[in-house]
């Protein structure tokens, strides 16, 4: 694990924590460039939570559960969702919404080493929402290898039709050499993807990756 260990301090000194606001505070209310209504985006939160695995550090992917009003259906995305009135924080929301999601409790022996920086849909067709990632770092009883044996599973929600731990190197290697493609209004339309085993990753999650793995050597 003194890999692992050596990797997060190394993210630590570059990613950004940022000023934790509430989650209603006029701090996280970005607006589109051009939008003079007035209207705020919704916020929401995810976290992108890392592991030590058997061959270097892993992060958690989910695979969306197939719901008609869900825009993301089927996507693959990380553990998140939008913000309650409940919620401290944004911070707070990624939190809540990962154990909600797949059962892990990152305030029990996990940490949240910093934020990136928030990103909302391209597409006219999604929803107005702005999206803010956390970088977190899973309990120990979830990491491969450890004293515990085999590492703790994930308990996953009606939301989550699957989670899966994806080698970090694996991501940086392939890079962004896909391609995922969908038509919206009749048009054929192209997108960056990150391949995996599970599928592609692209969209938000793809963007939001891009920033991390800026962070990694």
């Amino acid at each position: 694990m003194s890999d692992f260990s050596d990797f997060v301090t190394r993210l630590k000194s570059r990613v950004g924590a940022g000023v934790l606001a509430p989650a209603g505070g006029a701090g996280f209310e970005p607006r589109e460039e051009g939008d003079d209504s007035g209207e705020a985006l919704r916020q929401a939160a995810v976290a992108l939570v890392l592991r030590g695995g058997s061959e270097g550090p892993e992060m958690l992917v989910i695979k969306r559960s197939e719901a008609e009003r869900d825009h993301w259906s089927g996507h693959l995305a990380l553990p998140g969702g939008r913000v309650e009135p409940d919620d401290e924080n944004l911070q707070a929301t990624a939190v809540r919404e990962t154990l909600e999601e797949v059962g892990l409790d990152l305030r029990a022996g996990g940490e949240v080493l910093g934020r990136l920086g928030a990103v909302k849909p391209q597409s006219p067709y999604a929803p107005r929402i702005a999206v803010t990632p956390f970088l977190a770092v899973a309990p120990g009883e979830y990491h491969a290898g450890g004293a515990a044996g085999a590492p703790q599973q994930l308990e996953l929600s009606g939301e989550v039709a699957a989670a899966f731990w994806v080698p970090v190197d694996e991501l940086k290697r392939g890079g962004r050499s896909a391609v995922f493609r969908m038509a919206f209004a009749g048009v054929e339309r192209e997108w960056p993807a990150y391949p995996s085993e599970h599928g592609m990753i692209w969209g938000i999650t793809e963007r939001i990756l891009t920033e991390f793995l800026s962070l990694v050597d």
